[in-house]
């Protein structure tokens, strides 16, 4: 019995590469979306961002880019123009993050479109969004990382900034993408009509820093980078134990008190510099000496044996390959495996939204480069043999023949 799809019926023709739009389609894909991958004739980006390879397959782009089919097409061709507003006339939705402006000039922007297909759903994912100074910007995670103020609040206290461990720019604007997308869906329930969805990469690092931004125009002091400590809470980051290092959260004065006599450090329970959060945040310097050197006297799996039976919020500061092994990750089945032709049985991340009736799923693997050119033109297009070579030819077409 085939599980049921929450968006098996959901079709998007998805024209982005790199990180953003490709995430985006990547949380569709894994609900049921047949998401038809365009790309130039030369793939894609991503499919040259590595080492890691497998053979010739980054292996960024295999981990990125599962259930989805690749069409590999020349859009600047009158031909695969055609094609792809063919193509257009039987989607629910399309995605890009191409230079402002570029789909526009290719004559398949949403303006252009929008009047023929008012159920469409379109959504462009940009640096700096649709319009406004920056718009014509060129943008990576990195730039707009830095744009946004999130190096400015990443690092250490005292040391330059740094970029997020991950590409956290990239990743959020995706996420925001499929939200913005299945939003637009609903309202066609009601409304009948599509509409554009512009996601920012700026606007959604905005979004999550949105509470440093309020504290700001709160006080007026700018917040600075504090390692992996955090402004409101306190404490609330890492320590260094014999063995390893533990990540602390104490999110309340009552949590407080049943905190510090575990430390051995009843006292500072009814001292006046510490009672309060307010009062330890005013006094964090002295705090946060005294805690570390309480941490230093034992090992980490000591303290855990001691601070999670009474329910202080804590956690062990794992590395990748830690977290590949973990008890939990391995006892929730996170990590699922999928064969790719050339990668072989790959390990990835599964779908991380848990549906107990429509469940997410790795249904095929990351396609190669229009490895599905065939199959979509004959499947939805009804293209027969003579045309496709025809196309080939001309070289409107490209991947597997």
């Amino acid at each position: 019995m085939t599980t049921p799809s929450a968006l098996g019926d959901i079709v998007v023709l998805d024209l982005s590469h790199a990180l953003a739009g490709p995430f985006a389609t990547t949380m569709l894909g894994d609900y049921g979306a047949e998401i038809i991958k365009i790309e130039p004739l030369d793939g894609e980006i991503a499919r040259a961002w590595g080492p890691p390879f497998y053979g010739d397959e980054a292996a960024y782009f295999v981990n990125l880019n599962r259930n989805k089919k690749s069409v590999a097409l020349d859009l600047k061709h009158p031909d695969g123009k055609a094609i792809f507003l063919e193509l257009l006339a039987k989607a629910d939705v399309v995605i890009e993050n191409l230079r402002v402006g570029t789909v526009a000039r290719l004559g398949i922007g949403y303006e252009q479109v929008r009047e023929q297909h008012p159920r469409l759903v379109y959504c462009s994912i940009s640096g700096f969004g649709q319009d406004g100074p920056y718009s014509n910007r060129a943008a990576f995670d990195l730039v707009v990382q830095a744009e946004s103020g999130m190096i400015s609040v990443t690092g250490e206290p005292d040391g330059r900034g740094v970029r997020a461990g991950v590409s956290i720019a990239d990743i959020t604007a995706g996420m925001y993408a499929a939200f913005g997308i299945l939003t637009a869906l609903h309202s066609r329930q009601t409304t009948g009509r599509g509409q554009f969805v512009d996601v920012s990469m700026l606007e959604g690092q905005l979004g999550i820093l949105s509470s440093m931004i309020g504290a700001y125009v709160a006080d007026g002091v700018v917040p600075g980078p504090m390692g992996t400590a955090y402004s409101a809470l306190l404490p609330y980051q890492t320590f260094q134990t014999k063995t390893r290092d533990i990540a602390i959260g104490v999110g309340s004065d009552k949590l407080w008190r049943t905190f510090c006599p575990l430390l051995g450090l009843g006292a500072l329970t009814s001292d006046a510099r510490f009672v309060t959060n307010a009062a330890r945040s005013a006094n964090r310097p002295s705090l946060i000496a005294a805690l570390q050197g309480a941490f230093l006297t034992k090992t980490y799996e000591e303290w855990e044996a001691i601070l999670l039976p009474a329910g202080v919020p804590m956690g062990a500061v794992n590395t990748i390959d830690q977290i590949v092994a973990h008890p939990q990750v391995s006892a929730r089945g996170a990590l699922v495996e999928s064969t790719h032709p050339v990668a072989g049985t790959v390990k990835m991340t599964g779908p991380p939204v848990r549906l107990s009736e429509t469940p997410g799923a790795i249904r095929s693997p990351a396609p190669l480069l229009g490895e599905h050119t065939e199959q979509v033109l004959r499947e939805r297009l009804g293209l027969k043999d003579e045309e496709i070579a025809r196309l080939r030819a001309a070289g409107v077409i490209g991947g597997q023949s």
